[in-house]
């Protein structure tokens, strides 16, 4: 319980620091010239982690371990656009469709491919769940299934 309590504190003082920090940024960004958007690349592999309200820490778990492995691995395709981490609850509004769309029920981590602003194919990576007890073998899964879709 007290390391829970840690987490909230630290999350707390986090919001409010990079809060505090985003108002003057905001307020000089008003009166400056916007700087040009870098352009967006035609095609791009999106890595989606998508699940419900309710997780259990398996769940946070494969959140955590993809979201890494997507940030070490891509780092560089994460800044040009190649490739995108996204997280979505499916119960939140408007978020329903992606259960049909993707078959979905239960936590997934798809990825798909967009080009020119479409999805053109995607791919459920089902072994999450059979290499969660092993954050090694789960990072390089997610690092090697990634890393096909840049190939291709």
């Amino acid at each position: 319980m007290k390391r829970m309590s840690k987490r909230i504190f630290f999350c707390v003082a986090l919001t409010f620091f990079l809060m505090a920090g985003a108002v003057p940024d905001a307020l000089a960004q008003t009166s400056a010239a916007k700087p040009e958007e870098a352009p967006k690349p035609s095609r791009s592999i999106v890595v989606t982690y998508f699940h419900t309200t309710m997780r259990c820490p398996t769940c946070h778990n494969i959140e955590e371990y993809a979201k890494e492995a997507v940030r070490f691995h891509f780092e560089n395709e994460l800044k040009s656009g190649a490739v995108a981490w996204r997280v979505i609850n499916v119960e939140e509004p408007g978020n329903e469709h992606f259960v049909k769309d993707y078959q979905l029920y239960s936590k997934h981590l798809i990825v798909s491919e967009i080009k020119d602003g479409k999805e053109a194919r995607w791919k459920d990576l089902k072994d999450i769940w059979t290499k969660v007890r092993d954050e090694a073998a789960f990072n390089d899964y997610v690092k090697t299934e990634v890393a096909a879709w840049l190939k291709d």
